[in-house]
């Protein structure tokens, strides 16, 4: 059977794509700063044409693997929040399952390491990563609010201040586990992740609890 022959738009994703599989690769084994354009497209199978002719330099590749990371999970959160709600407990459990296992499928907790490294020397990258950072908060801080309305629970700080720290929870634990997965094994990662976001967004701040008034004691 003839194989059929791959547009040049289907051309240019496949090469597109092998790319940004390769330089995962890479800049994980290597780093930023040490990997280089030839040994992308060496690893890819591809020229430097090849390369220049998708992707401007390094820095923007390395962010396509970021923004990926990102669009998939946010993809998921929408999912979750945009279902019919059926029950509010189940959402919430649905919710602080998926964020709790979000260290089992980040396969750029390394590269996200390596962006705060580069960034704090580097002027220009720093400025693209803020950006970056800023827009991820952004939707964090959108779930957090849908979830609000969705549960009649105000979140128990501000949505963008619960963003920045859920996001830098997550970096941190999924970080944490490569490096000592004997001490923080799958159950601790999870269980540390799942904690934290139960009491920021399933429990009311410390104003809105109400207050118990101890009855004085008869003599």
């Amino acid at each position: 059977m003839q194989r059929q022959r791959l547009s040049r738009e289907q051309s240019r994703e496949q090469t597109r794509e092998r790319l940004v599989a390769a330089s995962h690769a890479v800049f994980t084994q290597k780093g930023f700063a040490l990997a280089s354009v030839e040994e992308i497209t060496n690893a890819a199978g591809y020229s430097r044409g090849a390369f220049y002719s998708n992707f401007d330099d390094k820095t923007e590749l390395f962010f396509e693997l970021l923004r990926r990371e990102s669009v998939e999970i946010e993809a998921q959160f929408h999912r979750l929040l945009a279902a019919p709600l059926v029950d509010v407990n189940h959402l919430r459990d649905q919710i602080t399952d998926y964020y709790g296992k979000l260290y089992e499928q980040d396969t750029c907790s390394l590269l996200w390491m390596e962006a705060k490294i580069v960034a704090a020397r580097d002027e220009k990258f720093r400025a693209k990563l803020n950006i970056f950072q800023e827009e991820r908060h952004k939707q964090i801080a959108g779930f957090v609010e849908i979830f609000s309305r969705l549960s009649g629970v105000p979140p128990a700080a501000p949505p963008h201040e619960i963003a920045i720290g859920l996001s830098a929870l997550c970096e941190g634990v999924s970080f944490a586990h490569r490096c000592d997965p004997q001490r923080i094994d799958a159950k601790t990662a999870s269980a540390v992740l799942s904690f934290f976001l139960k009491s920021v967004i399933a429990m009311p701040p410390v104003h809105a609890l109400p207050i118990v008034k101890k009855k004085a004691a008869k003599r």
